[in-house]
């Protein structure tokens, strides 16, 4: 569904949606947001795995998670939010996968393709945050930007379709 109204925002608005897209590489909120959450989900999957012998670090890692915003958000804050969008698409792959292993239907493969999408999309981001900018730029007029719009729109619906039918 994220996917779906995504798609339905840039075709609307691509213009406001293009200003928005050109301002995120450097807003902070965004990069604090971002690095928050994606700080608390990987302390939330440390704090559930069984850790062997290092258990006994386990009441740490809520105190190293804030350590490590306050390192991050203040040492690495150069592009930030692209990076910290990336680090997103490659723990949200992780729920969207476990969901998808052990449906019977041969459409789980769909959403398989589109969380490795997400995966390579979220590599991509983290090691080159700068090329961000460089293809909302390539998606600065309005028509390029629907056309986007119209492929996500596209996406969404059909992984929404599948999540009603075949899921």
């Amino acid at each position: 569904m994220i996917l779906l109204a995504g798609g339905l925002i840039l075709i609307v608005s691509p213009e406001r949606t293009t200003e928005i897209f050109r301002r995120f590489p450097r807003s902070r909120t965004a990069a604090a947001v971002l690095t928050a959450v994606d700080l608390a989900w990987v302390a939330l999957i440390v704090m559930r795995a069984p850790l062997g012998r290092f258990e006994f670090l386990k009441p740490y890692v809520i105190p190293a998670s804030v350590v490590a915003f306050g390192i991050v958000f203040f040492f690495v804050d150069e592009l930030l939010a692209p990076r910290a969008l990336g680090g997103f698409l490659l723990l949200a792959g992780d729920p969207v996968l476990d969901a998808a292993r052990w449906n019977p239907s041969y459409w789980r493969l769909a959403v398989v393709a589109l969380v490795y999408l997400w995966v390579i999309a979220g590599m991509w981001l983290v090691l080159s945050p700068w090329r961000f900018r460089l293809c909302i730029e390539k998606l600065v007029p309005a028509i390029r930007m629907r056309i986007a719009g119209g492929v996500l729109a596209a996406a969404g619906g059909l992984v929404g379709g599948l999540a009603l039918g075949c899921y």
